[in-house]
C-alpha cells in the first residue's frame, strides 16, 4: 500500500526526458534514476575522487555552502523541486555559485588573446553544466525529504542528508569538475593557437611521462599529426577525468608522423569503455568544456531549455564586454577596443569614457544595461527605463569611434563636441539595436531623451536643420564623418559644414552663409528650445 502511494512533488522522469506534474512521478523510480547517476558519475570521477580522498583536504575554490543550505531548505519549505524552480532565486543562486568555481578555473586557463566570442562559447558551456548540476543536485534534496516508508523525513534526518547531498555535488564532483575545466580550457585555447599556424607544424601528443600515467593513455605518447588530421578531432586532451596529457606542436622532419588510421584505432580502443567514450571530443573544435554525453545531461527538456534561457543573462560588466566584442561588426565600434565597463565615481554624470574603451556609468543605469543587453541577446522587448540607459551606454561607445582620441578641450569646445556626439548617437540608435538581430525600440529617444544634459542643443540642432530645409540624412553623414575622424577641438566646424552643405537656406530661398550658420549653431548652446525657435525665425527671415 506504501508503495503504491511513493509519490513526491519532484521536477520530472530524467530517464525520459519529460516534465512531470507534482505528485504525479513515484519516488522510488527517482530513487534508482539517482542511484544510477551516482554511479555514472563516480565511475568517470573515480580517480579524482580517490585523490580528494588522499589528500584529505578541502579544495582551494572554496564553494559558499550556505548558498546550498539555503536552496535546500527552500526547497523542504516548497515541498519538492521541478524544473521550474531553477528561475526562481535560490536556485539561480546555486547555479551562480557553481559557475564562479566553473566559469573561473575557464577564464583563468586562457589568455587575453582568445578572441571574445569563442571565451564566450567556452564560458557558456560552463554555465549551462552548472545549471544541469543544480538541477540534479536540488532534485535530490526534494527526493531526500520523503523516507522509504513514504512519511516526511525528521528536520535532523533531512538536513543530514542534504549535507551528503551537499558534499557529494559541491565539494567532490566539484573538485574533478574544476580540474576538468582547467585542462579542457588549456586545451581549448592552444588548439585556437595551433589552428593559426595550421599544417605548417606538426602535433605531437605526450603524457606526463611519469609512474602515474595510466597505461592506455601512454599508448597516445608521442603520436605525431598534422593538425588537420582527424585524429585531432576526437582524442584532443584531456582524455579522461584528471589527465595530464598535452598536445604540442613540433616542427616537421623532427619527429617521423604517426599512421593516421593506427592513430584512430589506438584512441578508440582505449576509449572503447561507455564511460571513458565521453572523451571523444576536441574542446577547442566544439568550444565546449564539458562533453556532450556527460551524466548531468540527463535531465528534462524544461529543465535543459530555463539552463539555456539563464545562461543568456548577462549578469555582470565582464559579461557585457565580451558579449558586445563577440561580433566583428561590435568590435569596430571601438578605435582602440573595449576594455572595461564599470560604475562611475563622477557626480553628476550618466557616463563617462577616456575613449580608450574604458566606459563608466551610474550603477542604476549599468544595472539596466545589463539588464536590457539580456533581453535583446533573448530577443525580448526593454522597458523604456532600460531603453534610456542603453542610449547613454551607446552615447559613450560613440565617444569610441573617434580616430584622433582624447585630448584638451575649452568649455565651449567641449560643448560643441557633445552636441556632435550626442546627435550621432541617437540617430544611429537603430544601428545599435540592429546589431543584436532586432528592431528599433523605443524610437522616441531618437529626438527626445531628457535625462541627459544634452537634449536641449540636440533638439535645437534638429530644429535647425528642419527650418533651414537642409536634407537631414546628409547631415547626419557629415557630422559622424567629421566626429569619427577629426579632432574633438574642430567640431564646431563639423556642425556648421554639415548644414551648409546639406542645402541650408533662409526663408526665401536664399543660401545661408557660412558665417550666419556658425552664429545659429552656436544658438543651440545658448538658448532653451522655444527662444531659439524664435532666434531661428528671425535670423531665416532676414534680408
Amino acid at each position: 500500500e506504501n508503495q503504491r502511494k511513493q509519490f513526491f512533488r519532484v521536477g520530472a522522469d530524467a530517464s525520459k526526458g519529460k516534465d512531470a506534474s507534482p505528485r504525479e512521478v513515484p519516488t522510488k523510480n527517482f530513487r534508482a534514476f539517482y542511484r544510477g547517476l551516482d554511479d555514472a558519475v563516480e565511475g568517470l570521477y573515480r580517480d579524482e575522487l580517490l585523490t580528494l580522498a588522499d589528500d584529505e583536504k578541502t579544495p582551494d575554490f572554496g564553494f559558499d555552502s550556505r548558498v546550498f543550505e539555503r536552496a535546500a531548505e527552500w526547497v523542504r519549505e516548497r515541498g519538492g523541486f521541478t524544473p521550474s524552480m531553477l528561475q526562481e532565486q535560490p536556485a539561480r543562486d546555486v547555479i551562480d555559485e557553481t559557475f564562479r568555481i566553473l566559469g573561473g578555473a575557464v577564464s583563468s586557463s586562457i589568455g587575453e588573446e582568445m578572441p571574445a566570442e569563442l571565451t564566450g562559447l567556452l564560458e557558456n558551456n560552463a554555465f549551462i553544466f552548472s545549471g544541469l548540476k543544480t538541477y540534479h543536485s536540488l532534485n535530490e534534496v526534494g527526493l531526500s525529504l520523503i523516507g522509504d516508508d513514504g512519511g516526511i523525513k525528521p528536520f535532523e534526518k533531512f538536513h543530514e542528508d542534504v549535507a551528503k547531498i551537499d558534499a557529494k555535488y559541491n565539494r567532490n564532483y566539484l573538485y574533478a569538475e574544476y580540474n576538468h575545466a582547467v585542462t579542457s580550457s588549456q586545451m581549448a585555447a592552444k588548439w585556437h593557437d595551433f589552428q593559426q599556424d595550421g599544417d605548417r607544424y606538426n602535433l605531437q601528443y605526450r603524457t606526463a611521462n611519469d609512474e602515474r600515467v595510466r597505461e592506455e593513455h601512454q599508448r597516445l605518447h608521442n603520436i605525431t599529426l598534422p593538425v588537420s588530421d582527424p585524429f585531432w578531432e576526437q582524442f584532443m586532451p584531456p582524455n579522461g577525468w584528471n589527465c595530464r596529457c598535452v598536445v604540442v606542436q613540433v616542427r616537421k622532419g623532427r619527429y617521423p608522423e604517426s599512421d593516421s588510421q593506427q592513430a584512430v584505432g589506438i584512441g578508440e580502443e582505449i576509449t572503447e569503455e561507455p564511460k571513458k567514450r565521453i572523451f571523444r571530443f576536441n574542446p577547442g573544435k566544439e568550444l565546449k568544456v564539458f562533453p556532450d554525453k556527460h551524466p548531468y545531461n540527463k535531465a528534462p527538456e524544461a529543465a535543459k531549455k530555463i539552463v539555456a534561457k539563464l545562461a543568456e543573462e548577462i549578469k555582470t560588466p565582464e559579461q557585457a564586454v565580451r558579449f558586445i566584442q563577440e561580433q566583428e561588426d561590435r568590435r569596430a565600434w571601438f578605435e582602440r577596443g573595449f576594455k572595461t565597463l564599470e560604475v562611475t565615481r563622477r557626480k553628476g554624470v550618466n557616463g563617462s569614457t577616456d575613449m580608450n574603451g574604458n566606459i563608466d556609468m551610474t550603477r542604476e543605469r549599468l544595472d539596466r544595461v545589463l539588464s536590457g543587453l539580456t533581453k535583446l541577446r533573448q530577443g525580448g522587448e526593454v522597458s523604456f527605463e532600460e531603453a534610456d540607459a542603453l542610449a547613454t551606454f551607446w552615447h559613450e561607445i560613440t565617444h569610441n569611434r573617434n580616430k584622433p582620441g582624447n585630448e584638451y578641450l575649452t568649455t565651449l569646445a567641449r560643448r560643441y563636441m557633445e552636441l556632435a556626439n550626442e546627435f550621432v548617437a541617437r540617430k544611429t540608435l537603430p544601428e545599435f539595436y540592429e546589431s543584436f538581430g532586432g528592431k528599433m525600440q523605443h524610437p522616441e529617444f531618437m529626438d527626445d531623451r531628457q535625462s541627459t544634459g544634452y537634449n536641449t542643443w540636440v533638439r535645437n540642432y534638429c530644429s535647425l536643420i528642419r527650418k533651414t530645409g537642409a536634407d537631414p540624412d546628409k547631415v547626419l553623414d557629415a557630422v559622424r564623418e567629421h566626429l569619427f575622424n577629426e579632432h574633438y577641438s574642430q567640431q564646431a566646424a563639423g556642425l556648421v559644414k554639415a548644414i551648409k552643405d546639406s542645402g541650408a537656406t533662409k526663408a526665401d530661398g536664399t543660401p545661408l552663409k557660412v558665417t550666419e550658420i556658425k552664429t545659429l549653431v552656436k544658438g543651440c548652446l545658448l538658448y532653451g528650445e522655444r527662444m531659439f525657435d524664435e532666434y531661428v525665425n528671425i535670423s531665416l527671415a532676414e534680408h
